[in-house]
């Protein structure tokens, strides 16, 4: 008995004395997924697009370096496709639509999909043109949402490595007790400690995944997320200078509430009735063009303000889920995880 004790206190000195280094390859790790990869330089020039796949030997971009190439290639006379294409693409769709342009599809039939990127590039260009401005808009948009989306990430990342490590290092002193003592290896064999081995690992994996689900509930899109995103796209495509009905045209693919508000504008219906399908999804966007057009206030400044707005409620949402998950993980670490060091 003294021997397998001695044995677990060793091997749970060697395990405190490699947490460090753990720790901090785990934070190196975590700061590298955040920061991307390093993207090689393009030196082909746009125009040379059609000898070369679209995005090939080329790290993925964020969505705002995409809107951003784009941007750069329409103010240097690209023509649309052209500029899409030459733009660095930041996920598999966006190479998709490269590639289907790239082998000589319409711009707007290859934007049909219900994908929020492709949405927001289909609201950049309400007269069949890319305005370069939208496209900033949009590039500021997407900045600020995978901006938000790294600050969540570094929030639940020490969570993430508590849960992690705490799953670990009961099996690694049990590892580390079988090899140094003999009679810890013979109680493997026994059905007491072997019965007790079983109990445990369930209660550490059961553990594990509750505290999991605890950091993926966190990290979830707050219900202001949606709304924020509708009332961003109507600002791409007004600042591009569509109209409100051309507007929830270029969203209806990907939200059945502009779908709605888009046929009933068509349909001749005031105002007021037309919004009510989105104001389901997002009242705040709803009460801001329907006092833009009581009032004769801008409407662009107007939807810009509510969406700034929208943004912060969501940041604050998800922030103060964040910090709530130490104190919510504290249930199924006493209650599984610890038991299972015994």
């Amino acid at each position: 008995m003294r021997e397998t004790a001695a044995a677990v206190l060793v091997s749970l000195s060697v395990v405190l004395g490699v947490l460090p280094a753990v720790m901090t390859r785990c934070d190196r790790r975590l700061a590298r997924a955040r920061l991307g990869p390093p993207r090689q330089r393009e030196t082909t020039h746009p125009r040379s697009t059609g000898n070369r796949r679209p995005g090939a030997g080329i790290a993925p971009a964020s969505r705002a370096e995409w809107f951003e190439g784009i941007a750069r290639g329409v103010r240097a006379g690209l023509p649309a496709t052209e500029a899409v294409i030459s733009a660095p693409a930041c996920s598999a769709t966006v190479r998709q639509l490269q590639q289907a342009l790239a082998a000589g599809a319409a711009l707007p039939d290859a934007l049909s999909g219900p994908d929020p990127l492709l949405s927001v590039l289909r609201g950049c260009m309400p007269g069949g043109a890319l305005a370069p401005a939208a496209l900033d808009i949009a590039a500021a948009n997407a900045r600020a949402g995978d901006d938000l989306g790294g600050e969540v990430k570094v929030a639940v990342s020490y969570a993430q490595h508590s849960a992690r490590l705490l799953t670990v290092l009961p099996f690694l002193m049990l590892g580390g007790a079988a090899v140094l003592s003999g009679g810890a290896r013979d109680g493997l064999t026994t059905p007491g400690p072997v019965m007790c081995i079983v109990l445990g690992s369930l209660a550490n994996v059961a553990g594990s995944r509750w505290m999991r689900r605890i950091i993926g509930a966190a990290s979830r899109q707050s219900p202001a997320s949606d709304a924020a995103g509708i009332a961003e796209a109507l600002v791409v495509h007004l600042a591009a200078g569509g109209t409100v009905p051309a507007a929830f045209d270029a969203l209806a693919p990907g939200s059945s509430e502009c779908s709605e508000t888009s046929r009933m504008l068509h349909e001749g219906r005031p105002l007021a009735e037309a919004l009510s399908p989105l104001r389901r999804t997002a009242p705040s966007v709803a009460d801001a063009l329907e006092r833009a057009h009581r009032d004769g206030l801008p409407l662009v400044a107007s939807l810009s303000r509510t969406a700034a707005d929208l943004r912060s409620r969501e940041r604050d949402h998800v922030l103060a889920a964040v910090r709530r998950v130490p104190a919510r993980a504290a249930a199924p670490l006493v209650l599984c995880v610890l038991p299972s060091f015994v």
